[in-house]
């Protein structure tokens, strides 16, 4: 309803989110006694808002190293481009535990595997910083699929998440957490006004925008923004923290566009 009027034509695509992840974290709230905001609504409002925000804009840095992506749309405004970016990206980790929540209830860790990693903790972390660095020197697509699982090892050795009871469910889980949450984005994606776009694999089959191997990225995604998630619950919600995360978030956000524009990977219609 919303690409019918003018004025909200171009912002379609968070209007929307931000109907659905009220709609599925009732039901999760209902099945799973899990929510967002029920109970923690100051968590949510400063702290996990603007990391979901920072959390993103780390990928579209990396994008811009090396160019994935592209977005296009009617909003020629700097202030109104930010804006919109905020309220999108803001909707990325929610999306994420939404639906792994949906599938797979409460985030936990195969034991074996938290305590792998924790043995291994420096290693982790120096493959993590490896995977993220790689795009500012490569341009060649398929060594840069890493970044997706690059901050998810940085943070998995601190990680304190409940250990799950069966292996092959968490695997499940975040397989088809990662999927469902990939194909609404790029379901939902396709028919806004102001959208991304691919600039890789062109020639491949595609389900939407995206090439029906990209989906495979989601997969990676999915745990790593559980674990984003499950840590940034440690922060306390203070007001000071979260002014802190907002400005940085839109300060990040502002140079970002800024940047974007200038590399042409965000197109006016």
């Amino acid at each position: 309803m919303a690409g019918l009027i003018p004025a909200l034509a171009d912002y379609t695509y968070p209007i929307v989110w931000w109907g659905l992840l009220p709609i599925v974290d009732a039901y999760n709230a209902r099945r799973r006694g899990l929510s967002l905001w029920r109970g923690r609504a100051r968590q949510f409002l400063l702290i996990t808002i603007p990391i979901s925000v920072l959390f993103w804009l780390l990928f579209e840095a990396l994008n811009l190293a090396a160019p994935q992506w592209r977005y296009k749309g009617g909003i020629d405004n700097l202030h109104a481009q930010v804006f919109f970016g905020f309220i999108a990206f803001a909707t990325v980790i929610p999306i994420m535990v939404e639906a792994y929540w949906l599938v797979g209830g409460p985030f936990c860790l195969p034991e074996r595997f938290a305590a792998a990693v924790r043995k291994w903790r420096w290693a982790a972390i120096t493959i993590g910083l490896i995977l993220i660095t790689v795009p500012f020197f490569n341009h060649v697509f398929w060594f840069n699929q890493g970044m997706w699982s690059a901050p998810g090892l940085m943070l998995l050795p601190f990680a304190k998440c409940p250990p799950c009871r069966q292996t092959r469910r968490f695997a499940i889980a975040i397989v088809a957490s990662g999927l469902i949450a990939g194909f609404f984005w790029e379901m939902l994606n396709y028919w806004s006004r102001t959208h991304w776009e691919y600039l890789i694999l062109p020639a491949s089959p595609h389900l939407f925008q995206m090439p029906l191997l990209g989906y495979t990225g989601f997969i990676p995604f999915a745990l790593t923004s559980m674990v984003v998630y499950e840590q940034q619950l440690r922060l306390r919600a203070r007001v000071t923290t979260g002014i802190l995360l907002y400005a940085a978030a839109f300060g990040a956000l502002y140079v970002l566009t800024i940047a974007y524009m200038n590399r042409g990977l965000w197109l006016l219609k």
